[in-house]
């Protein structure tokens, strides 16, 4: 057993790190002296307002190693600008994908889903930063980041998880073809502007099906990422049992990331907002299934995460509403605060 010990606040927690003692959590223990901490305790522990900080065991060679391997917010944004910087070569080299095929799409792919291990920092960004005033390569990215993730908690094998990266990588690339007026102006279109821009889909997939030997999934997942349950969605207007899985995925992490990024036409407060509504598109035009599951996921990696209210009053996560996700209860100097109970305030964003 490693002698040396550490305190290590619950946020700062890794996946394997040895807990130098029991952790209790409800008078049952969460995790034993001597045994690697989970993901899964981990997010335990952050729904604990009880537990803010545990006792770990480190050597010098591990506190090295731990040190060399994390990453920041910091690093995974500026990371993921880098990506969209090489998105922006690729899809600028079509005829080549139409040729060659995926080569470089699959070493880009490889490349990516590295950085998309590090699921509670990948959130954190996009949640803080979005993909900003780019639509396509940055917004590619975070979408790719988003679909890849929640395929994983979905259970996907990793041949579907591969594919899946593919079509939001791709889903995309018609935007290329359109006008910069239109994609600069994506939520005030007039009614002719936004029928050219519901053709960015068939665009995409008219391109992706011809890359040679391409599973046929990622073409539908791309043409299908704005179709609705409902039947309300483009370009086809078909509704949920002929909607593809990797376009139901597709759907949730695209417009995840356009809420947070401001882009969305819906009014967005903040992130417990973007989850709100995320919520209210599940009850007809979103799988509902999937995004439960985002939704219930999501909720983990904000608790025990400090917060900035609209007057300006920093606060704890503690819990999250299920039922009022907009109304969660904090923790700030003065004890709890049951933002169910202050009609007049709402979480303005997350602090890093």
């Amino acid at each position: 057993m490693l002698a040396n010990k550490k305190t290590v606040a619950i946020d700062k927690l890794e996946p394997g790190m040895i807990s130098a003692s029991d952790i209790n959590v409800q008078d049952k223990v969460l995790v034993a002296k001597g045994v690697a901490i989970t993901e899964s305790a981990i997010e335990r522990l952050k729904q604990s307002y009880i537990v803010d900080k545990i006792d770990i065991y480190v050597d010098e060679e591990i506190e090295e190693a731990m040190a060399v391997k994390k990453n920041t917010v910091e690093e995974i944004h500026n990371n993921f600008n880098e990506f969209a910087s090489n998105l922006k070569d690729i899809f600028t080299n079509i005829d080549k994908l139409k040729s060659t095929g995926m080569d470089d799409v699959r070493a880009f792919t490889r490349k990516i889903q590295d950085e998309f291990k590090a699921t509670g920092l990948v959130i954190r960004d996009i949640v803080l930063n979005g993909s900003g005033n780019d639509s396509i390569y940055r917004h590619s990215v975070n979408v790719s980041a988003i679909g890849f993730i929640l395929g994983k908690w979905l259970g996907l094998n990793e041949r579907d998880l591969n594919l899946l990266t593919y079509s939001a990588i791709l889903h995309d690339m018609g935007k290329t073809e359109l006008s910069d007026r239109i994609i600069a102006n994506e939520g005030r279109l007039t009614s002719d502007e936004f029928a050219i821009f519901k053709q960015h889909p068939v665009i995409a997939y008219n391109i992706v099906k011809q890359i040679p030997y391409l599973d046929p999934s990622v073409s539908y997942g791309v043409l299908m990422h704005h179709e609705r349950g409902d039947g309300s969605g483009y370009p086809l207007g078909i509704k949920e049992d002929k909607i593809h899985k990797f376009a139901k995925i597709l759907a949730i992490a695209d417009m995840f990331d356009e809420l947070s990024s401001g882009r969305s036409e819906k009014e967005c407060k903040g992130p417990f907002d973007t989850l709100q509504i995320l919520h209210e598109e599940s009850l007809g035009k979103l799988d509902p299934t999937y995004c439960d599951m985002f939704i219930n996921h999501i909720v983990n990696y904000f608790m025990g995460e400090m917060v900035l209210l609209n007057d300006k009053r920093t606060c704890k996560v503690i819990q999250v509403q299920m039922n009022d996700l907009t109304r969660p209860l904090l923790l700030d100097d003065n004890g709890f605060l049951d933002l169910r109970n202050e009609k007049d305030l709402f979480v303005e964003k997350l602090l890093v």
